[in-house]
């Protein structure tokens, strides 16, 4: 599969199971280290999560898509705005082969995230771009557009300043958003290279339970939504769209006529 054929890097993705977005700092540098390497050694892309990209993610060596979520760490301002010197700085490096906007979770959208003062170290703070110390807050939106017109500005800006492809991540609730990309994608040619589309399965643990049980479709409900709104308008060739879902192994042991 290739991402963003036309673009002066296009990101040729040799697996097609790879390391979902888990951020450094929501996971230790042990675990981040351990999965970064074992995608490189599986040929798999490493996802950072919206916390930033640490050294760990990148001592395996291979591909890694560097997210940005509405906090912009790593590439953030003291002011917490979107720092584009640093986009364009990490754009260049070899390992980084896509950025990804992320707009939405499964289990987190309405209320954003919070990364408590405790676990604010100064190894975490400085990846991060933000106080050691210091409880920090990740919005839930972003404050640089409103619209689907002024996130598409905001994506072929960060495509004009990198060589690499730009995608969004979703987790749809509502069809119309996506009905608007795909149809932007067509009449204007504007719009990002890839759709990474989440469940109403995923998210974090630490999500409110009145988020986790009502936001977003589920997954494969959610595929559909996307695959036909880009068929709908003819564009479906010139967009990837990426199942952030997960790969498990089901070991099953029957119990009195049931399988736990």
């Amino acid at each position: 599969v290739v991402i963003g054929r036309d673009r002066p890097r296009p990101f040729v993705v040799r697996s097609r199971v790879n390391i979902a977005p888990m951020s450094f700092g929501a996971l230790s540098a042990a675990a981040v280290t351990a999965l970064a390497e074992g995608a490189a050694a599986a040929g798999a892309y490493i996802n950072t999560g919206e916390g930033g990209l640490s050294p760990y993610h990148l001592s395996g060596g291979g591909d890694v898509v560097f997210q940005i979520g509405p906090a912009k760490y790593g590439v953030r301002t003291p002011e917490g705005d979107l720092d584009w010197a640093r986009v364009e700085e990490w754009g260049r490096h070899s390992q980084v082969r896509a950025f990804e906007v992320k707009l939405s979770q499964g289990a987190k959208p309405g209320k954003g995230g919070i990364l408590p003062a405790a676990k604010v170290s100064e190894e975490i703070a400085g990846i991060r771009g933000i106080p050691a110390g210091h409880s920090s807050h990740s919005p839930n939106r972003f404050t640089e557009f409103s619209d689907v017109r002024g996130l598409i500005d905001f994506v072929e800006r960060m495509r004009a300043l990198v060589p690499v492809p730009v995608g969004v991540k979703v987790a749809l609730g509502e069809a119309g958003f996506i009905d608007e990309l795909a149809a932007e994608l067509a009449h204007t040619g504007r719009g990002p290279d890839y759709i990474s589309v989440d469940g109403a399965e995923g998210g974090t643990g630490a999500a409110p339970l009145s988020l986790s049980d009502h936001m977003a479709l589920p997954l494969r409900d959610a595929l559909v939504e996307v695959d036909d709104a880009y068929r709908r308008h003819g564009v479906r060739d010139r967009i990837v769209i990426i199942a952030a879902g997960r790969t498990i192994t089901l070991h099953e042991h029957v119990c009195g006529g049931t399988v736990e």
